[in-house]
Parts: C-alpha cells; sequence; structure tokens
C-alpha cells in the first residue's frame, strides 16, 4: 500500500515540478513548495514498510537479545491532503495578483498533514537496542536493571498508561487505561518507554498495541524480571 502512495503522490509532485506553469514569482513558490513537499513525502511512504505496520525482529547476540522496531507509517488524513492539493494546482498558474499566497498557506496544510508526525517520540525511524539481564543498552547509553523504575507503554492520544513492570511490583497483568475511542492515529501511536535514574527514554516509537506489548514483553523476559506472586 505505501508504494501505490508513493507513486500517486510522487506522480502529483512531479506534476507540479515539470508541468505546472506559474505566471508570477509568487505562483513559481507555490509551485516548488508542492513539487518538493509531494516528492518528499512520496519518497518517506516509497522507504517505508511495504506492510504498513508495525514490526519487531529480535536477534540472540551471546548473552543479548538484540530488537530491531519498525515504526508504523502514520494514516493520511485524505481529505485535508487531496483538497489542499487541488487548491494548490488551482493557484498555479491562475494569473490571479496576490492568490499565491493562498497558494503558500495550502502548501503549509499539506505539509502539516504529511509531512508532520504528531504521535510523539520521534515515530518515523526504526529503532535497534539491546537487553541482557543488567540491562538496557539504546543509542550508546547502558540503563542499569538496578536503576529501572519502570518499563511502560504510553499512548499521547490515550491519556493513559500501561504499566508492563514496576520495580515495587514486578510485571503485572498490566490494565490500559483511558483506550476508548481511539481515533485512527492513536492505534499507532503506541510507544515502548522505560524510566532509569530519574530520566525517561523512548526504546521504540509508532506503534501498533499489539507490536508494543510484544516488545514490552521480550525486553522484560530478556532482564529477567520476576514475575509478581
Amino acid at each position: 500500500m505505501n508504494r501505490l502512495i508513493a507513486v500517486i503522490y510522487g506522480v502529483a509532485g512531479l506534476w507540479f515540478l515539470l508541468l505546472a506553469s506559474p505566471r508570477s514569482l509568487g505562483e513559481a513558490a507555490v509551485k516548488y513548495a508542492f513539487a518538493a513537499i509531494l516528492l518528499f513525502f512520496a519518497y518517506r511512504r516509497f522507504r517505508a514498510s511495504s506492510k504498513n505496520a508495525a514490526e519487531y525482529v529480535k536477534q540472540e547476540d551471546g548473552a543479548w537479545l538484540q530488537l530491531t522496531v519498525v515504526p508504523a507509517a502514520p494514516p493520511i488524513l485524505w481529505f485535508p491532503a487531496v483538497l489542499s492539493i487541488i487548491l494548490g494546482a488551482g493557484v498555479v498558474g491562475s494569473g490571479m495578483a496576490y492568490l499565491w499566497v493562498l497558494g503558500l498557506i495550502f502548501a503549509l496544510l499539506t505539509w502539516l498533514v504529511l509531512l508532520q508526525d504528531h504521535r510523539g517520540g520521534n515515530p518515523t525511524a526504526p529503532r535497534r537496542f539491546r537487553v541482557n539481564p543488567e540491562g538496557i543498552e539504546t543509542d550508546g547509553t547502558f540503563l542499569r536493571k538496578d536503576d529501572i523504575h519502570n518499563l511502560r507503554i504510553r499512548n499521547k492520544f490515550a491519556g493513559g498508561v500501561e504499566i508492563v513492570y514496576d520495580a515495587n511490583q514486578g510485571i503485572p497483568t498490566g490494565v490500559t487505561m483511558g483506550l476508548a475511542g481511539r481515533r485512527a492515529l492513536a492505534e499507532v501511536a503506541y510507544r515502548v518507554e522505560v524510566e532509569a535514574a530519574g530520566k525517561a527514554y523512548v526504546l521504540a516509537a509508532g506503534l501498533d498495541e499489539v507490536t508494543a506489548k510484544g516488545v514490552a514483553t521480550e525486553i522484560g523476559k530478556a532482564l529477567n524480571l520476576a514475575m509478581p506472586t
């Protein structure tokens, strides 16, 4: 699906770049703004997972368990995205004085809809980290197990936190709070965090609920966390 989306938006970007005929410098600015936004979006979608879903791969490396987590692509808000592109295309070549200012506003809207990821935790890039019974290594930082306060799943749109592991309680079964009425974006806005030495670290973001729970479970197993009595 991501490949098809990339082709559609790539064609739209090429139309702005090669075929649109601006009649003023302002319209030319609109033309190249849309071309850059659409082509960059097409490039990002083409590089995204073809499954359009979050996934993780685990690999044993001696005492270490290495996890590579690929986030899900954010859903596209089709109506505002398509509408802003159509309106922007109508501006280029219209020849109407100062209409290009409105065209730049449409370009800004397109940028916000297509290129800004509002899920939090830098969810656009794959994450890789390692875990062993002594702690977690992420982004060159080693978090000792004794310093870990809790390991949890967050969703900024749900207004709740699911605690997977607490230093005082072990691994409870977990109760998800405040997840009713999730929107499409919220469904792929889960992230796995660990708190250690008073600081929160995002291990993976841009996940669906099942993938987030799977990642958290693998971390718990690799840390040899005790089950609650």
